[in-house]
């Protein structure tokens, strides 16, 4: 189930089914596990409906989520384009930890550019109020690297 875990001993494939039910027309579907997508699914002729069932290869710890999306607002909808996703479902593959080189330099870098809005912003409520987000932005950047 959706924030549940798949525990495999060892790589292989998977068995999913994927449902969608939407109130407006959306223009993609995809299974998207660990950052990429596995593989785009099949919408029904009015593209506010799926059912897909299929199976996919799993070689690495990592989670997966079903999103959808579409290329342009679509009424009823107030934003750019109408988008969802799913919580993720995690696999834990021979007992290994999830790692990406790619998200943690991208959560690194996003951590850097935090840290350099922190410093440059002048309006703190407190002293303290700042060295606590310092505090916090140190000890994520810690926990990242040490996942690395």
């Amino acid at each position: 189930p959706i924030g549940g875990t798949v525990t495999l001993k060892k790589s292989g494939r998977v068995p999913f089914h994927a449902r969608l039910h939407s109130i407006v027309a959306v223009d993609h579907l995809a299974l998207v596990c660990t950052g990429g997508v596995v593989t785009p699914l099949a919408l029904s002729a009015d593209h506010k409906s799926a059912d897909v069932t299929g199976s996919i290869d799993v070689v690495r710890s990592g989670w997966c989520v079903l999103r959808t999306d579409a290329d342009s607002a679509r009424d009823p909808i107030l934003d750019l384009y109408p988008y969802a996703t799913t919580s993720p479902v995690y696999v834990s593959v021979a007992g290994k930890p999830t790692r990406s080189m790619v998200a943690a330099d991208y959560f690194l870098a996003w951590l850097d550019r935090i840290a350099e809005g922190v410093a440059r912003h002048p309006d703190w409520n407190t002293s303290e109020e700042r060295t606590i987000v310092e505090t916090r932005i140190a000890d994520a950047r810690r926990s990242i690297s040490a996942r690395r």
